[in-house]
């Protein structure tokens, strides 16, 4: 397969020749036929876009097509054109690509499919078509890909059917996957959600999703972007976009697809089981400042959200004011699966309230308005949420709004004075708020032109539905959460870690004990003391140099788990009982694993009680290096309450992983007990990491478990390194 020059690929889908891309307002379609419901639908698309005047045909078979002339190649056009729409199979696309060069064009969009995703020729083939694209210096979208829509300008070079011009708006998008494309597409059209670029990647041979997420971060028009993969295919640049959007203040709401099923990376530790495939790819997602959503419904909405809202709260607690009872007891639901408080309103906000409420009403929050407020006469053209929201938005005890709305009229009725005027009125509560306020439809009803209307016209957003409401609000403000929390300086990357690989490491699978204490303490690991002993008069002697009780193992490379084997025994106290169980250890290990070459016994002193972690490090395929930490004991085994990072991390982030676990109360001396020092804790799971990482490619694991802590004594107690070294390939 041939190697594409990275460098030379990325100058052609920089942003600024993106930005030509996408505004191409003349197109050349190559191979269309009249019968290909590929082109009428293309032609349909450009169409209702309107924003491209110049279209033309190239065809060597058919003098006309669709009533206009056509020309035998690219190289006959006489006038050069912004882009070539290629319609033809995959074994022609390559000379198609050298005419569109030679004609001087820039552009094109290749529809056939036929490449990466049929095999090992077809791989090949794509690799060609990447190479050729950067030696004609080609920005190509696809193979494989029905195009883009670019709303703001009306280019709408699209191979699908479309029924409805596009609209303009905040949302950017672009997918892995053609089909989801349009149906996300269409599901934004019908739910008010505007859009700066709507683009589906096909295989992405040159342009990519992460090249287009880098246009759209720097786009002006596009204030939050949608993202579909299907794949991670370069890690590290996801990650210094993650954070240029972050920085930008754009968020980036992403879906992907294919969770894969959990499984254990090493089966010698419990690291692997902690970190499976998918939940490596939400840390991940989370890491790089992006919102991860389980649908696409809810990718519309949360990006819709964030594009639509000229304000975001700075705060979880949420105001509720409906006109339903029932929608009351949905949203409370919903506020406490998506960690959304519910404040009481304070007694001022009561007590003005109550002013407009009947003596049978609970004033609550959320707020039901009862059927009281339908029958009561208004001075003005609104509804009781509307007034009580406008009072309820003054609380002190919130950070955000969040009302549900009664349907809008899908077209203008008779007398649309009532419905306008409300709706302005609405408009100008909003926009008076000392905070942000959101709206949704009670569920997931389509907004017509004329809803979208009355929304555009007041500067107002509906989200499709309290379920996907509150949950976009739960997005909403764990991204700001995260921004806010954004240090005052950065580079863009991932912290700095030393990963100088370890000198004279082990050529074997799985490390002796000794051999993973010594690389913990060359990382500055706060480790239990040990000594190595070979006989049972040094085990003796360590006992008594130790003094008080000492834990006994087993030693061995060709042993990971110890007490499987009957090669632990704690609790030991003084020379003869230390003696005694050196010899029984190794007797009862010889005869479990006779072939063991076994390096002598740790001796170590026991320590007193206190609360345990297991930190691990394992390899994820896409990520790298993912660094694992969870309480001990029934926390990880039964509860899985673990929190991930790819690394390297800094101490800044590991309390953040330290924070995010059910347990954390633990740590911070819940019940009683004494609290961690959680300052010494990050630092020493950052030295952890580093240890893990100066392994080098060979590691699979590295596992601490337990890590100790009591008060401010931090200690690694147990170590476990496996490595590819010495596996068969």
């Amino acid at each position: 397969m041939l190697t594409v020059d990275y460098a030379a690929r990325r100058s052609i889908v920089e942003p600024d020749r993106l930005r030509r891309f996408f505004s191409a307002r003349s197109i050349a379609v190559v191979g269309a036929s009249p019968s290909s419901s590929w082109a009428q639908n293309l032609l349909n698309a450009l169409e209702l876009g309107g924003g491209v005047k110049d279209v033309r045909f190239v065809h060597p078979k058919y003098a006309e097509i669709f009533g206009k002339p056509t020309v035998p190649t690219l190289r006959d056009l006489g006038e050069r054109v912004d882009m070539a729409y290629i319609m033809v199979g995959p074994n022609r696309v390559d000379s198609i690509l050298e005419d569109a060069a030679a004609a001087g064009i820039k552009n094109a969009v290749v529809l056939a499919s036929g490449y990466g995703e049929t095999g090992a020729d077809g791989r090949d083939r794509q690799s060609r078509l990447a190479q050729s694209a950067v030696e004609l210096d080609l920005t190509v979208m696809g193979p494989n890909t029905i195009g883009f829509i670019n709303a703001v300008d009306g280019i709408a070079p699209w191979a699908v059917a479309t029924q409805s011009a596009p609209v303009a708006g905040p949302v950017g998008a672009v997918f892995e996957s053609g089909s989801m494309a349009r149906a996300t597409y269409q599901f934004a059209q019908a739910h008010g959600v505007g859009s700066t670029l709507w683009a589906s990647v096909g295989n992405s041979a040159v342009l990519t999703s992460l090249d287009v997420l880098d246009y759209l971060i720097e786009d002006e028009n596009t204030r939050a972007i949608a993202l579909f993969l299907e794949t991670v295919r370069e890690p590290d640049r996801l990650f210094e976009l993650g954070t240029k959007a972050l920085h930008a203040g754009k968020p980036i709401v992403v879906y992907k697809a294919g969770r894969s099923e959990e499984g254990m990376r090493s089966a010698m530790a419990h690291t692997g089981a902690m970190a499976t495939d998918d939940a490596v790819v939400d840390a991940a997602f989370r890491q790089a400042g992006m919102v991860r959503v389980e649908s696409i419904e809810e990718l519309v909405a949360t990006a819709g959200v964030f594009g639509y809202s000229p304000r975001l709260p700075y705060g979880r607690r949420m105001g509720v004011v409906t006109s339903s009872g029932g929608g009351c007891n949905i949203i409370a639901d919903l506020a406490a699966v998506n960690s959304l408080a519910l404040p009481a309103w304070q007694d001022d906000t009561s007590s003005k309230l109550a002013e407009h409420l009947p003596e049978f009403a609970s004033i609550l929050n959320p707020l039901d308005t009862t059927g009281f407020g339908h029958a009561r006469a208004r001075p003005r053209p609104t509804k009781a949420e509307d007034d009580l929201m406008e009072i309820a938005v003054d609380d002190a005890g919130i950070d955000f709004m969040f009302s549900m709305m009664t349907p809008l009229p899908d077209e203008r009725p008779a007398d649309s004075t009532f419905i306008e005027s409300r709706m302005r009125i609405i408009g100008e509560i909003v926009a008076a708020a000392p905070v942000p306020v959101f709206l949704s439809s009670n569920t997931c009803l389509d907004v017509t032109p004329y809803a979208r209307s009355l929304l555009s016209e007041n500067n107002l957003f509906l989200l499709p539905g309290v379920d996907l409401a509150v949950t976009s609000l739960g997005h909403v403000t764990r991204w700001v959460e995260q921004r806010n929390s954004l240090p005052a300086s950065t580079t863009g990357e991932l912290p700095a870690t030393a990963t100088a690989e370890v000198a004279g490491s082990p050529t074997a699978p799985t490390w002796a004990e000794d051999e993973g204490r010594a690389l913990l303490a060359a990382a500055g690991v706060p480790i239990v003391p040990a000594r190595l002993v070979g006989s049972a008069p040094e085990a003796a002697d360590a006992a008594v140099e130790f003094g008080g009780p000492v834990a006994m193992k087993i030693c061995s490379r060709a042993i990971a788990h110890k007490s499987d084997v009957g090669g632990v025994v704690l609790g030991v106290e003084g020379a003869e009982a230390a003696a005694a169980a050196y010899d029984s250890i190794t007797a009862t290990v010889a005869r479990s694993v006779p072939d063991a070459d076994l390096r002598g016994v740790l001796v170590s002193p026991m320590r007193e009680p206190g609360q345990e972690l297991l930190v691990g490090v394992t390899v994820d395929p896409t990520f790298g290096p993912v660094l694992a930490v969870g309480l001990g004991g029934v926390w990880v085994e039964v509860l899985k309450d673990t929190s991930l990072r790819v690394l390297p991390v800094d101490a800044r982030e590991v309390r953040r992983m330290l924070e995010e676990l059910k347990g954390a109360a633990l740590l911070r001396g819940a019940r009683g007990s004494r609290p961690a020092d959680l300052d010494a804790l990050s630092e020493a799971i950052v030295a952890i990491s580093r240890a893990a990482l100066s392994v080098g490619p060979s590691l699979d694991t590295l596992e601490v478990n337990p890590l100790r802590i009591n008060g401010s004594r931090v200690e690694a107690l147990d170590v476990l390194v496996t490595t590819t070294v010495g596996e068969d390939a």
